[in-house]
């Protein structure tokens, strides 16, 4: 299929690799999960205690990102991305010969922290592989992608657990994450570590937090964050009381969680179609409202035991996965709306653990809340905490506009790897990404934006040897306009169809032979 064929951030061949590893990667932490939870109960015959402690070895690495992340932004993402799946692989596949919970959850921990800096690392690539209008589509497609792996996953885990063992299914796991390995080495952008190392460790720390809580957005939306995961994990982790509770089978377990993600992706995809013209803390408030409504409606059935049909209440869950799609897709968007590239490893990090450690707290209080007051109690205080925080942000952020991301400083951010040996410098300075490096090109009295990676993209797929370039030409590259891009093309093509006539100049031609 040709690029001009291919919709949005999909057009771009990196973002395109980008989702691609996505996609496997989230199939596989599904067969994982599924596998881990029978190999501790059914292999190991371990309790509630074993699980917990597996559970928690997942969750505590998250409470580390921020610290991590400075490490990440002083980084090339797609060197980040290679280290961190190949990494997790091996540990993956030393579940394979895991002799005891115990061991399992000393791999569970490291494993959880490494794929924590990857994804911290994802989302710098994803800033460099798409242009600032496109990271809010960008950001929908891997929403609707992940949503769709939640239906596929499980299904999928169980089926391979029940016709493999639970080893042999970690054993597929470490193949997803080759394939990250794979895609993340044929990226031909990447993030672009500055050459500054005035700034210190904990001075590049304090950065990010210091944007995080100087930014009036950031910071409602972190509390926004906090609030809802909090609450939503109150009853989210008593899902198992509820389904039998209403009167359903425990079977409807698995059927919930599939109505759930496949209204994700449908609310993903009306987020993809209307959300440039939605007001995001409006949108997130109107998600809430809905969610806050339907945890009212199902913790009045259980209050009063009133049975409805399972049909309705799966119809139900999938209008709750439709509004959950207008925070899952927000959220995303209003933190690379509002953070530069080159403090993305660190805003991400800080926006995701606060409301992770809260996200641990919170199973323990839903169950002494139930055994105090009851299930359908406690989803009735959770449903009135959902639509009072919906007010509240509709009030007081409903009126914010959709913003694009910002863009760093122009110093080399956003362009093709350079062939250096070793790995890349660590440092600490001054801004050192941009989402992409632009340049204007003139069509008639107008400009239009032409990106460093679609020069790339468009050199490389001719043939030129971009990747041989030095410091000075990369530097020239991103200075050319599309017209002379096109240029270029013109003259090899001619240069190609002349045959034995004409020759391209060597490599080692200080005027740019190298592009040949």
């Amino acid at each position: 299929m040709s690029r001009a064929r291919v919709p949005g951030p999909l057009a771009g061949r990196d973002f395109r690799l980008l989702y691609s590893s996505t996609v496997v990667s989230g199939l596989g932490d599904w067969l994982d999960q599924v596998a881990l939870l029978v190999l501790v109960t059914t292999v190991w015959h371990g309790g509630a205690g074993d699980l917990a402690l597996v559970v928690a070895a997942s969750m505590l690495p998250l409470l580390a990102t921020p610290f991590l992340a400075v490490l990440v932004d002083r980084r090339q993402s797609r060197r980040v991305l290679i280290f961190t799946d190949l990494v997790q692989a091996g540990l993956t596949l030393g579940l394979v010969v895991v002799p005891g919970v115990y061991w399992a959850a000393g791999l569970v921990l490291v494993r959880s922290a490494l794929g924590s800096v990857g994804g911290l690392a994802g989302q710098i690539q994803l800033r460099v592989s798409v242009p600032p209008d496109g990271v809010q589509a960008a950001t929908v497609l891997l929403q609707t992608a992940m949503q769709s792996v939640k239906i596929l996953g499980p299904a999928l885990g169980g089926l391979l657990v029940a016709l493999m063992s639970p080893r042999a299914v970690f054993a597929a796991n470490a193949c997803t994450f080759l394939v990250g390995v794979i895609t993340a080495r044929a990226l031909r952008t990447t993030s672009s570590p500055s050459r500054n190392t005035d700034l210190h460790y904990f001075k590049e720390l304090r950065e990010g937090f210091q944007h995080v809580f100087g930014s009036r957005l950031l910071r409602s939306l972190l509390f926004v964050m906090c609030s809802l995961m909090f609450v939503v994990f109150l009853y989210d982790s008593m899902a198992a009381l509820i389904v039998p509770a209403l009167g359903m089978g425990t079977s409807y377990i698995g059927y919930m969680v599939s109505a759930v993600g496949l209204g994700g992706v449908v609310g993903s995809l009306l987020m993809g179609r209307f959300a440039a013209r939605l007001r995001p803390f409006l949108t997130m408030a109107g998600s809430v409202l809905v969610i806050g409504c339907i945890i009212v409606v199902i913790g009045f059935a259980i209050v009063r035991e009133i049975r409805i049909d399972s049909a309705v209440w799966l119809c139900v869950i999938f209008l709750l996965g439709i509004a959950s799609a207008g925070i899952l897709v927000t959220f995303p968007s209003v933190v690379h709306s509002e953070t530069p590239v080159e403090l993305t490893g660190r805003v991400w990090a800080l926006m995701n653990s606060v409301p992770a450690v809260l996200n641990v707290l919170a199973p323990a209080l839903a169950a002494a809340l139930v055994v105090w007051t009851g299930l359908g109690s406690l989803l009735l205080m959770a449903g009135a905490a959902l639509l009072l925080t919906a007010v509240v942000v509709a009030v007081r952020l409903g009126d914010v506009p959709h913003t694009a991301p910002p863009s760093g400083a122009d110093d080399g951010a956003g362009r093709a790897e350079e062939p250096t040996p070793g790995p890349a410098p660590l440092n600490s300075g001054a801004p050192h990404r941009e989402t992409r490096a632009p340049c204007a090109r003139r069509a008639g009295s107008s400009t239009e934006e032409i990106t460093m990676a679609d020069k790339i993209d468009k050199l490389a797929e001719a043939g030129f040897s971009v990747t041989d370039a030095t410091d000075a030409q990369q530097a020239v590259l991103k200075s050319l306009t599309e017209d002379e891009v096109n240029v270029l093309l013109s003259v090899k093509s001619r240069v190609e169809a002349a045959g034995s006539d004409v020759e391209g100049h060597s490599v080692s031609d200080p005027s740019g032979g190298y592009l040949w």
